[in-house]
């Protein structure tokens, strides 16, 4: 991968301002451009000034469009968005992030249904989207409330296991299989000092909490428990299960919590975010984690090459089993009814869908960054350093719609996306996944409105007590009595209730599909 230092990476910028992006920028932009406001999703570690990226500014010049953007983070999304719909005062559009059309849309009528709009006003993106796909994206009601966002990858997996080799050679040691090797690896990155700083440094086993990248999470599929952070998971027979329940469930919350008490694992995982994670890990003193892939993110390059991609430990008599992630519909955008010109807001995100534009916005300007090539295929050819790209174009804080035929008609992956599809080849291939995508339960099955309003109230009863008590048991120990106390609450909480309904959803999914998953 070629190096460039930021004063080309500038001038390549200024250079590239004056030139437009292809397709809608040929249109004739109106003199005064039509202004609206966002409400904008952004990633935890990153600092965007979305209404000042260059990108925006390309389409605005295409489209005559200006936006003023607000930027909300991952972890204060959902109150905000809830915040912006309970005050009266909306935003023209709400982009990426997570939108609950069924109670914005269809039960309240505070989203604009989409449907006399999508063919007139964005017909690039009418034109990817086959009957299944508009099948997905319609609400319980028949109605369109949303813009989809669609990256085909060919990506099985969330967070990846990953050990530190150069640790393992160093101390003599092979990759783990099992949760008891793990255990001693753990013990000898320790106890060992292989960092080889002469401190006793080493906090072997870092992680955040509860979520399914760099959170502990993933720890429970050493026992063959998939958890999510629905809690639910199909299994290969049709069967709804909640993972709190499971057999495994608990034995592995021991194991978490003999690794704190041990030193093993950092006890902040309980508080601490990515961005913290993250910096930890790059102090060298890490030699364990889950993470989405190593290159390209936010790990520094020296600590990356230690690391080398591991399938996950199985407990004695135990099959491992990770969530399966699978191509589906993710919420793109929408427009609220208070949105002063839906036919512009439209028309600008169909901009953004044209193919150049749509992979600009992933991969950063055609020139140094993205080329194309003479097959009519589009190649990253540099990756800017330290997630860099970020301060140029949206990546996938952005609009994006490519179903996997036509994704792979006209885009080589980069190698950082490669290393993600090898992974999660890997994973496939080893029978570490789940069977059926926990995705197709909580995601793509269609909720009617009250099926849908059922599981989120429960889902935030019952996640409010696996949290706390796993907060407890991690940190504090715990024995079979406290463990039967919480599945008694989860129990009076309605977590029957939580499997009943969505196992109605799944059966009705497995009917409106032929049985098929």
């Amino acid at each position: 991968m070629k190096k460039r230092s930021g004063r080309l990476l500038c001038g390549l910028l200024l250079g590239l301002l004056a030139v437009s992006l292809t397709g809608c920028g040929e249109k004739q932009a109106p003199e005064e451009p039509v202004h609206l406001t966002a409400l904008q999703y952004e990633l935890e570690n990153q600092a965007i000034d979305f209404s000042d990226l260059w990108y925006y500014r390309q389409i605005e010049a295409q489209t005559g469009v200006h936006v003023d953007f607000e930027e909300v983070k991952d972890s204060d999304w959902i109150a905000r968005v809830n915040l912006m719909f309970a005050g009266g005062s909306m935003d023209d559009m709400v982009l990426r992030g997570s939108l609950d059309v069924e109670e914005y849309g269809a039960a309240r009528n505070l989203v604009l249904p989409l449907d006399a709009y999508l063919e007139k006003d964005m017909p690039v993106y009418s034109g990817r989207l086959n009957e299944r796909l508009r099948n997905e994206i319609r609400s319980s009601d028949g109605k369109t409330y949303y813009v989809g966002f669609l990256l085909s990858q060919n990506i099985a997996a969330d967070g990846h296991f990953f050990i530190n080799q150069t640790w393992l050679d160093k101390l003599g040691l092979s990759v783990p299989q099992t949760v008891d090797e793990l255990t001693e690896v753990l013990r000898h990155f320790r106890d060992d000092d292989p960092n080889g700083n002469g401190l006793r440094d080493e906090i072997p086993y870092q992680a955040t909490f509860n979520d399914c990248n760099t959170g502990i999470y993933n720890a429970f599929s050493a026992w063959g428990v998939p958890l999510n952070l629905e809690m639910v998971y199909v299994d290969g027979n049709g069967k709804v299960h909640f993972a709190p329940e499971e057999d495994g469930f608990f034995d592995c919350v021991q194991w978490l919590n003999m690794l704190c008490r041990e030193n093993l694992l950092d006890v902040a995982c309980i508080t601490q975010g990515s961005n913290l994670w993250g910096a930890k890990v790059n102090q060298n003193t890490a030699g364990y984690f889950s993470y989405w892939r190593l290159d390209n993110t936010a790990l520094s390059q020296e600590i990356a090459d230690q690391f080398v991609c591991m399938l996950p430990v199985h407990a004695e008599g135990r099959q491992a089993r990770l969530g399966r992630l699978t191509d589906f519909v993710e919420f793109g955008a929408a427009l609220t009814v208070q949105n002063r010109d839906p036919d512009a807001s439209l028309r600008w995100l169909d901009c953004q869908m044209e193919t150049e534009n749509m992979l600009v916005a992933q991969n950063g300007p055609v020139g140094d960054m993205l080329r194309l090539r003479e097959d009519g295929r589009y190649e990253v050819v540099y990756v800017p350093e330290a997630n860099e790209l970020y301060s140029i174009v949206p990546v996938i804080c952005g609009q994006f719609f490519a179903p996997a035929d036509y994704y792979e008609s006209v885009y080589v992956p980069a190698q950082h996306r490669e290393e993600k599809q090898n992974y999660s080849r890997l994973y496939d291939e080893a029978g570490v996944l789940e069977d059926v995508s926990y995705k197709v339960l909580t995601v793509i099955a269609t909720q009617t409105e009250e099926e849908a309003a059922a599981l989120q109230r429960l889902k935030t009863q019952l996640e409010e007590t696996v949290k706390s008590s796993l907060v407890a048991f991690i940190t504090k120990g715990a024995d079979e009595a406290d463990y039967q106390a919480m599945l008694k609450q989860l129990r009076a909480i309605g977590s029957e209730d939580y499997k009943r309904i969505y196992q109605q959803v799944y059966d009705r999914y497995l009917e409106g599909t032929g049985g098929g998953v």
